[in-house]
């Protein structure tokens, strides 16, 4: 008699649930489909997400050690926004992080990788002249995160995505509201790549700086942010 066979489960795994309300979560907040000052409810979030409330759960109060949201017995689950301290601790640690790696990286990139930031920069300007600003900023991000991807270094990759999906939401409110700095971004952007394909890796640096703290002070605008 041949042996029995256990039946192949289709119910998910916890953990796989858990990753996917993560996930998915995040996407809705980094998107602004959940803007800052919303109140969440894991009742209604499991719903949504067509799983129990377990998952859900353990998703919100990792998205919470990240910064994304907070959780408190007085106001509940409430999706985080950026204060300008945080704003100013964003961009501080942006620029250690992207100055190194293009020191680092300076004269170094192979032709598949410089072909690649040539076609973003490109794009970049197709996308302005567009007006398709939208796409420019999903480029823009593109182009610092590819920099960063060149290191092959999992800890940079993994904490450049996660600041890139903290400050998503905030550029994403001035890039409607402002149309005056891409253009002069992308100028930036092309001095930047300029310098690491030439090798000279600490003007790479100084125009890195630069070019962040143009985005910082553009963010900073006393009509959105008061100290």
């Amino acid at each position: 008699m041949p042996a029995r066979t256990s039946p192949v489960s289709t119910v998910p795994s916890s953990s796989r649930l858990q990753s996917r309300a993560y996930v998915e979560l995040r996407r809705l907040i980094v998107s602004g489909e959940f803007p800052p000052g919303s109140f969440l409810s894991e009742r209604q979030l499991a719903q949504q997400l067509e799983m129990s409330k377990t998952p859900v759960h353990v998703a919100l109060e990792r998205l919470e050690a990240e910064g994304f949201v907070t959780i408190s017995a007085q106001q509940g689950i409430v999706v985080r926004g950026m204060s300008v301290e945080d704003i100013v601790d964003h961009y501080e640690l942006r620029e250690a992080i992207e100055c190194w790696v293009v020191r680092k990286i300076a004269g170094k990139l192979g032709a598949e990788q410089q072909r690649q930031l040539q076609d973003n920069l490109k794009a970049q300007k197709a996308a302005l002249k567009q007006n398709d600003l939208r796409r420019l900023m999903q480029l823009d991000e593109q182009m610092h995160f590819m920099l960063g991807s060149f290191m092959k270094n999992r800890e940079i990759t993994t904490t450049m995505e996660r600041l890139r999906d903290k400050i998503h939401q905030v550029i994403l409110r001035v890039t409607d509201s402002d149309r005056s700095r891409p253009a002069e971004s992308i100028i930036e952007h092309e001095a930047i790549i300029a310098a690491v394909l030439e090798g000279e890796g600490d003007k790479a640096a100084a125009l890195m700086v630069s070019h962040l703290e143009a985005g910082k002070r553009r963010i900073l605008n006393p009509e959105r942010f008061s100290r």
